[in-house]
């Protein structure tokens, strides 16, 4: 009898302090469950946003869609134990074909994701990134790319970006640049007005021809070059990081490109 009062005392006291857990616990592995047994899984009959893109030679895409489940909620704890559930996410990678000749691809991506969680389209990231820069430097790696990071309807954005309707389509110039250290190998990246990715928020008004076209032009004539340092430390003077554009202009104690100095034009003319 004693033994069953304790344990009656132990589950009493487990409850007072942490049953919301518990039950957020219990929650979440029902939902990991679900999801697995049914699985992202787009319907047939389906809204889709088709993606098009030419890429330069040397550079390939890489394609993600991020969808969001109202369903499916991800339970979180603050500091002070407070706990509370937010829309779960999934990323998921497309294996897109490029045609070897003309960097042409073609990809279309799903309004629902269906599955147990019912996931539907949040945002899509298309970037561009170097897969060989031998011919700007030997020896040289490929870095950072750029690209467009899409925002569908009402999702949540963490950053500005242009309103578009049913369509995007974004032609910038890019250019590469080289990043160099002491200690490792000189890097190149892909570069363009928007620093790293251009965000966009795309509202969906009509039930047909969502369309987004990615077709850059890559300018390889001009280079802006990111000094970090020189010499390692210990050896002087080291340097202080510098930027140095095509035409001659150095900034002094910087490592971030302008974009409107690369063409060596009005600021204000660039944007």
């Amino acid at each position: 009898m004693m033994t069953i009062k304790v344990i009656s005392l132990i589950l009493a006291s487990l409850c007072l302090t942490g049953c919301d857990f518990l039950s957020n616990a219990i929650s979440d592995s029902w939902h990991s469950y679900k999801d697995k047994s049914e699985p992202f899984s787009p319907p047939q009959e389906n809204q889709w946003i088709t993606v098009e893109g030419i890429a330069p030679k040397n550079t390939n895409f890489r394609l993600k869609s991020n969808y969001i489940s109202n369903k499916c909620l991800s339970t979180h704890g603050t500091a002070s134990m407070t706990i509370y559930k937010k829309p779960s996410h999934y990323w998921k990678r497309l294996n897109i074909s490029v045609d070897p000749v003309t960097g042409y691809f073609k990809e279309k991506i799903p309004f629902h994701g269906g599955g147990w969680c019912q996931w539907k389209i949040n945002a899509i990231s298309l970037s561009l990134h170097y897969i060989d820069v031998n011919h700007l430097i030997k020896g040289a790696v490929p870095y950072v790319g750029t690209g467009m990071y899409v925002i569908i309807n009402d999702a949540e954005q963490t950053e500005p970006g242009v309103n578009a309707f049913n369509s995007i389509d974004y032609r910038p110039t890019i250019y590469p640049f080289l990043r160099r250290a002491y200690n490792t190998s000189d890097q190149i990246g892909l570069f363009d007005k928007s620093r790293n990715l251009a965000y966009f928020r795309l509202r969906l008004i009509r039930e047909n021809n969502f369309k987004i076209n990615y077709i850059p032009t890559l300018d390889e004539t001009k280079m802006p070059k990111i000094i970090v340092s020189e010499n390692p430390p210990g050896v002087y003077p080291r340097g202080n990081a510098r930027v140095e554009y095509p035409n001659g202009k150095i900034d002094l104690n910087s490592d971030s490109i302008d974009y409107w100095k690369i063409n060596n034009t009005s600021q204000w003319k660039s944007q």
